[in-house]
């Protein structure tokens, strides 16, 4: 039996940068989360005063993570994007390559990187599922807020 069958290099190269590309992260960039990511769930917020978010915001993305996800901060990296105003959508994603992705408030940079997702709502974003949410502020007084939130919590991680 003859195999006469041969692939040239003309041929394959370009498929192995495809397959094999490896994107390389910016290490220039110290982002210092909070957690561990263990399960690359990124979670983005917004601080000007705290280094990631005021005491009781904190407690409650923790309740959240803790009650809510059954997780623990370990599992997720919570990142403040005040401290990282000129970082888009790709270097973050690049650097962390998350699987999903919560957004708590972060309203300018959401539009910013044109992600069209309304508030709840969940969707595919460069390969992690994202859900854009209120700011933490927002769950700690409003009932109705928090009911869908949990809503799209449920969706996101439990269905």
């Amino acid at each position: 039996m003859s195999t006469e069958f041969q692939i040239s290099d003309d041929f394959i190269l370009p498929l192995f940068d495809e397959i094999f590309e490896v994107k390389e992260r910016d290490f220039s960039i110290e982002y210092n989360p909070l957690g561990k990511g263990n399960q690359k769930l990124l979670m983005l917020v917004s601080s000007a005063s705290e280094e990631f978010l005021e005491n009781s915001e904190l407690q409650l993305l923790n309740t959240i993570i803790d009650k809510g996800l059954r997780k623990n901060v370990d599992d997720v990296w919570i990142v403040n994007l005040n401290r990282f105003p000129k970082q888009d959508l790709e270097a973050i994603w690049d650097y962390f390559q998350p699987a999903q992705v919560i957004v708590w408030g972060c309203t300018e940079w959401v539009n910013k990187q044109q992600i069209n997702l309304e508030i709840h709502r969940q969707g595919y974003v460069k390969g992690a599922e994202i859900l854009v949410a209120s700011s933490l502020t927002s769950y700690l007084s409003d009932n109705i807020s928090k009911a869908k939130l949990w809503a799209s919590l449920q969706r996101m991680f439990f269905n």
